[in-house]
This record gives C-alpha cells, sequence and structure tokens, in this order.
C-alpha cells in the first residue's frame, strides 16, 4: 500500500481511520482527531493485537504517539505533520504521505491544533497519552462554556 491507494480506501469507504492487519481491514472509524484511535485502544487487545497498519487522512505528532502506543508500525496518510515525522523517525515508524506540512491547523485555522500542541517536546507515548487526554478534558470544558 501507499499513500494515494490509503486515500482512496480512506474516501471509498467514507471514514477517516482504517486500522488493517495483514492487509485486512479490522477497524473503522469516521471520527477526526484521535478520536478514532482512542476508540480502537477500548477495544479488547485480543483485537488490537498483531502486525497493525493505519491509515487516516491527518497524522500529526499526538495521533502518531497514540499509533506507537497501539504497537502501529506503517502508517498511511494523505497528510503528516513534520512533527509527527520527526517522532516516527525516533520510534522506528514508516509513514507514506502525499504531503507534509510543519504542522496541523486548528479547526479555525488560526494556529496549531491544541493537540500536536499538547505534545511538543514529548516523545514518550505514555506520557504524550496523559497529555493528549488533559487537552482535550480542556477543550471540552471550552466547548462546554460558549
Amino acid at each position: 500500500m501507499n499513500a494515494r491507494q490509503a486515500k482512496e480506501l480512506l474516501d471509498t469507504h467514507n471514514v477517516a481511520c482504517i486500522i488493517l492487519r495483514d492487509e485486512e481491514i479490522i477497524f473503522t472509524h469516521a471520527g477526526i482527531g484521535v478520536k478514532p484511535l482512542i476508540a480502537f485502544m477500548e477495544k479488547p487487545l485480543s483485537e488490537r493485537s498483531g502486525e497493525l497498519a493505519l491509515v487516516d487522512k491527518v497524522i500529526g505528532k499526538a495521533a502518531l504517539l497514540m499509533a506507537v502506543k497501539l504497537g502501529i508500525k506503517n502508517i498511511y496518510t494523505p497528510l503528516v505533520s513534520e512533527e509527527a515525522l520527526d517522532a516516527a523517525g525516533v520510534h522506528g515508524v514508516h509513514i507514506d504521505a502525499l504531503e507534509t506540512v510543519p504542522y496541523i491547523i486548528n479547526r479555525t485555522n488560526d494556529g496549531k491544533c491544541p493537540l500536536e500542541q499538547s505534545v511538543t517536546g514529548i516523545y514518550d507515548p505514555e506520557v504524550a497519552f496523559v497529555k493528549i487526554k488533559q487537552a482535550i478534558s480542556e477543550l471540552m470544558k471550552k466547548t462546554v462554556t460558549l
């Protein structure tokens, strides 16, 4: 598989995230951001075992570190951040992407994605997961008060 085939696969299934085991689709999710990876983490360990590959619309450093936590070694994506590529190199993860950007932009297009921001300088997937959950919690509080 390559990044172009990954984009076609995402488009065909109309989802944002696909996880493969031995080239067979075992998980799909339409959610954005890291929601699909969190949903996959909640599955029983038996469903998350084996050699997994991730196909995702966007890979920032937060998503990359969550994929590392899941033991994923191959990622295919239309868009990756430079910080995610850097962390992938540290963890021996292969990423095939169509486009590389300095960082993932937030949903209002006026700054850096808060989840990518939350893992700046972090390479440990366990520490990153705690920081990501904290950032999500803070974002949820802001949404509720609006």
